[in-house]
């Protein structure tokens, strides 16, 4: 069972973050999937969550994600990775910038009846922000309905 929830955790993720082909997330969760972000409060559901990768993509188009490790635990999974890319168009505060990025994120999984339930990203925001000495702007209101 662990070796499937990592290739879940794997092929979600890829979907959203490198391939962008969010059409296909859907059949990976639940229907009471859920999503959290140190960026916001909120808490998204998979039309949610969508919106918020397409959004992100969009303002980082170059965006590229490796997925360093999956340790997996019963139903639950955390996924250490690593992203890169330049901003093009401003989004949670910062500006738009020709300056390459690298943060970390972790990732916690909750799966069930093999499919996600819920996905919580812990974003490393002092990384970025030493990058950029720009602070992050935090709690705004995410526009993606």
């Amino acid at each position: 069972m662990e070796r499937e929830i990592e290739k879940l955790a794997h092929n979600f993720i890829n979907l959203a973050w490198n391939k962008g082909q969010l059409n296909l997330l859907r059949q990976y969760c639940t229907p009471g999937f859920h999503y959290h972000t140190t960026f916001n409060e909120q808490i998204l559901d998979i039309d949610g969550y969508t919106a918020y990768v397409e959004s992100f993509r969009r303002c980082m188009p170059d965006l590229a994600l490796t997925i360093e490790e999956v340790m997996v635990n019963n139903d639950k999974a955390i996924v250490h990775s690593i992203l890169s890319g330049t901003i093009e168009q401003s989004f949670f505060g910062l500006p738009a910038s020709d300056k390459l990025i690298t943060f970390s994120a972790m990732s916690t999984l909750e799966v069930y009846n093999d499919k996600i339930n819920s996905l919580d990203s812990m974003i490393d925001i002092a990384g970025i922000q030493r990058q950029l000495a720009t602070p992050i702007a935090m709690d705004f209101p995410l526009d993606i309905k």
